[in-house]
């Protein structure tokens, strides 16, 4: 047996490269608890490290990212870092800070660490890997084994849990006429005495009556946009950021266009009504209104008049019936083409005749102008005919809040159960099978959850989608506002006209509860 260097006895530390001890952090873009800030996280980990003398050398941050993404850019770097051997030991925080996913977290916890001769140390877990506390040591007290995986297996269904909540009191504020938004719209204010109450901006407020008042007297949103750019009135987005307003803006201009004057007046905020949500849902008489309802629809008619108007001016002109006419006898769509005798109208005809000939379409034709009228009359029928209550709306939403609630609770005891059984696995008194069993049936409760959450979700929907055909049936709102709920429009022969509509399914929504 070769002899050990007396020179060098502990020649293997000498040549063996040195490791770093590393903190990482996570922050969630919707945490805004103090306790959880970057700041605050790099103060514990610190703290450690003064306490055990261990110098942190490197910080891995991702900011404003999930716990349930793994593909975070910090945390792949320190992987990398990991598999090449520069580091020996990972300070978190807690442990949901390295991730929410108990599969995937369990994975670097018990495999990849391990394997890596990382030691992990999630403080306010009182977990240290150099103690020995992992699921294979046998050595290690029961109730040390089994408290990461315990920890871990939960995160997932806390984030779930935590992600219901917060949807269901936004859902319930909307419902009860808060405001929800992260910032009032232009021309109003948070309430200081109440954050969820609009209140008229003095400044703001003036600008956003301006506008309604010269488009009431018939200017057009041209020559409004040049009034307030020749006056240098602030944007909504310079008004917001000379009072300090945080958020993302986008720089653009710096002036005034159509399409913000537009937004202004067609804004049903600003009569008073909350509209907010990406379903637009509406509440009535929640604040003071900057325009009487009157001015407001009429503005509306005027501008409903245009989208209608078939006296259209060239080519340039939107078609907003794009990709939806389609014929009755081949169900090819249809072209829109311009008058050739008259140049103010349009219409729209198949062109399978002429390519293929009239054995494979007879070629079916429509005026655009009788399409628009084709749809306002059906429209009305179809609202008709499904037409929802206010009543009927916050009934069935009531019906849901309380099945959600009561298999939120079923799902939280097959998780608990979960929990347990994985306790029982570690100590062998269960076999494998069993806890899968427990695990799917944890699973299955979770899925049914999400499932009734989805319809909730799509019942929600279809009631927003009865509300803007409503509107655009009483011609409250333009018809191109409600182009996105149609299907198809079939031309058939005889200039027969069938609009199909996207189906409103609303009074079967709770059917198979």
């Amino acid at each position: 047996m070769a002899r050990k260097s007396r020179k060098h006895p502990n020649i293997d530390l000498i040549i063996k490269p040195s490791r770093d001890t590393v903190g990482y952090i996570r922050l969630s873009v919707r945490n805004k608890d103090v306790s959880s800030s970057i700041e605050n996280q790099k103060l514990i980990i610190e703290e450690w490290g003064r306490q055990h003398q261990t110098p942190i050398t490197h910080y891995y941050i991702d900011n404003g990212f999930s716990g349930n993404r793994f593909d975070r850019p910090a945390f792949q770097q320190m992987i990398q870092d990991i598999l090449a051997g520069k580091v020996e030991c990972i300070v978190v925080k807690d442990l949901s800070r390295l991730g929410r996913d108990y599969i995937t977290v369990g994975y670097h916890l018990e495999i990849l660490f391990p394997k890596q001769r990382v030691r992990f140390v999630s403080i306010n877990d009182q977990f240290d890997t150099i103690d020995g506390i992992t699921n294979q040591n046998k050595e290690v007290p029961i109730q040390s084994r089994v408290r990461i995986p315990f920890i871990n297996l939960f995160n997932e269904q806390v984030s779930i849990e935590t992600k219901i909540k917060v949807k269901e009191s936004l859902d319930m504020k909307a419902q009860c006429g808060e405001f929800i938004g992260p910032r009032a719209p232009f021309g109003y204010q948070k309430s200081r005495e109440n954050p969820d109450q609009l209140i008229p901006d003095p400044a703001a407020a003036i600008i956003v009556q301006k506008i309604f008042e010269m488009a009431a007297n018939g200017t057009g949103v041209t020559g409004v946009v040049r009034y307030l750019n020749e006056r240098a009135l602030p944007t909504p987005i310079q008004y917001a950021r000379s009072k300090g307003l945080s958020g993302n803006y986008d720089d653009g201009t710096g002036n005034w266009n159509s399409r913000s004057v537009k937004y202004i007046l067609t804004n049903r905020t600003y009569t008073g009504m909350l509209v907010q949500g990406k379903e637009k849902r509406v509440i009535e008489a929640t604040h003071k209104p900057l325009v009487d309802s009157g001015t407001f629809d009429a503005i509306q008619k005027a501008f409903q008049s245009r989208a209608y108007n078939v006296v259209l001016r060239g080519q340039s002109v939107d078609n907003i019936l794009k990709g939806k006419v389609v014929c009755g006898c081949c169900s090819g769509k249809m072209q829109r083409k311009r008058g050739t005798n008259h140049v103010d109208w349009y219409f729209f005809t198949c062109i399978t005749k002429n390519r293929l000939g009239a054995d494979k379409c007879t070629g079916m034709y429509a005026r655009e102008n009788d399409i628009f009228n084709a749809i306002c009359r059906q429209l009305k029928v179809y609202v008709s005919e499904h037409y929802i209550t206010g009543a009927q709306y916050k009934q069935q939403i009531q019906q849901f809040n309380d099945k959600i609630f009561e298999l939120a609770q079923k799902s939280e005891k097959a998780w608990t159960n979960a929990m347990e059984h994985y306790e029982q696995y570690v100590r062998g008194e269960i076999s494998k099978q069993e806890l899968r069993a427990a695990l799917d049936a944890a699973h299955d409760a979770k899925a049914v959850l999400t499932e009734v959450m989805e319809r909730k979700a799509t019942y929600d929907k279809e009631y927003d989608t009865f509300c803007k055909l409503l509107s655009a049936s009483d011609k409250r709102i333009p018809l191109n506002e409600i182009i996105d709920c149609i299907d198809k429009i079939a031309v058939d022969a005889g200039k027969k006209i069938v609009v199909k509509w996207n189906s409103l399914n609303s009074g079967s929504a709770l059917s198979a509860l």
